[in-house]
């Protein structure tokens, strides 16, 4: 029993380790994922939200139903461009992948920019999972966001 107890001790900070390190490669790839999404928001090029969500992807967005599907998600982000949304940021807080499923937690932010020019700044939080595609890239398959209160 003492055996046992000792081998497990001994196996657990690798156990641990290789949980960080796994998490920590994923980063590059969340990094890329956000600046693409950044890309199409900001310049802005809706249609380039098409390719960064999977066919079945879900947009869960505090305060309006959830749309479905790449085309739905990109006709959403597409209104809040009109609306005058702005400038968005992403902040990763953290980041964590198991297989084929990666996750990040980011602090966002956007300006609400008004027909007169006046500007306010609206802060809130990102989940996404994103899904590994067959030719290794990461496509967004849940997208969940949170007005900081």
């Amino acid at each position: 029993m003492q055996m046992k107890r000792w081998a497990i001790a001994a196996m657990l900070p690798l156990f641990v380790m290789g949980t960080a390190v796994r998490a920590e490669d994923v980063r590059p790839a969340m990094e890329a994922a956000n600046a693409q999404f950044l890309a199409a928001f900001n310049m802005p090029n809706p249609a380039a939200f098409d390719s960064q969500y999977t066919p079945d992807a879900v947009l869960y967005f505090q305060g309006s139903p959830a749309a479905t599907g790449s085309q739905a998600i990109r006709q959403f982000w597409e209104e809040r461009i009109k609306m005058g949304i702005r400038d968005h940021t992403f902040e990763i807080v953290e980041t964590s992948v198991d297989g084929r499923y990666a996750w990040q937690l980011a602090r966002t932010t956007v300006q609400l920019v008004k027909p007169t020019g006046e500007k306010t700044l609206i802060a809130g939080q990102s989940i996404r999972i994103f899904e590994r595609q067959s030719d290794g890239t990461w496509k967004t398959k849940i997208h969940m966001w949170n007005r900081q209160s």
